[in-house]
């Protein structure tokens, strides 16, 4: 998985770049051309929930999310385990959900085309269950290392 987040990084990066190409070449076409790009506003959108969702899975892989520790600090060794244990689980069934359920809207949404680039809405939100499901695959390995700590 980690060198999935690598990967994932160089993604991110590479689509920030783009994102801030398009959102400068539609802001030159408006101001210096007087002419306005019909996907300047689309592209930038699409580009922007694929960055934060992407970018989600590489911070929950790293555990660089918020988390709250004061209980689990109190606890000791076995009892903070065991408290991830129960919290990775809780996380597992979360994005079962949104895996499920973002394969259905994605199912359901690519028959309806964007405005502007004429694409089925589904690649937009094909990131969800994708992400959900490479969340997973971390989740389920700190569950693991969370188990080998509970039995030690």
């Amino acid at each position: 998985m980690t060198m999935l987040c690598r990967a994932l990084r160089v993604l991110v990066g590479l689509l920030m770049v783009a994102l801030v190409c398009v959102v400068a070449l539609g802001i030159f076409y408006r101001y210096a051309l007087q002419n306005s790009l019909y996907w300047a506003t689309e592209v930038p959108n699409f580009l922007m929930v694929w960055i934060v969702m992407l970018g989600s899975v590489v911070a929950f892989h790293e555990r660089g999310h918020i988390a709250f520790t004061l209980l689990g600090e109190t606890l000791g060794g076995r009892g903070q385990a065991l408290l991830e244990c129960v919290g990775i689980l809780a996380v597992l069934t979360l994005l079962a959900v949104l895996a499920y359920s973002g394969a259905i809207v994605v199912e359901d949404t690519m028959h309806s085309l964007s405005d502007a680039l004429r694409i089925p809405k589904g690649y937009l939100y094909a990131c969800l269950p994708l992400c959900a499901v490479l969340m997973m695959i971390s989740a389920l390995g700190q569950l693991r290392s969370s188990v080998r700590r509970l039995r030690s």
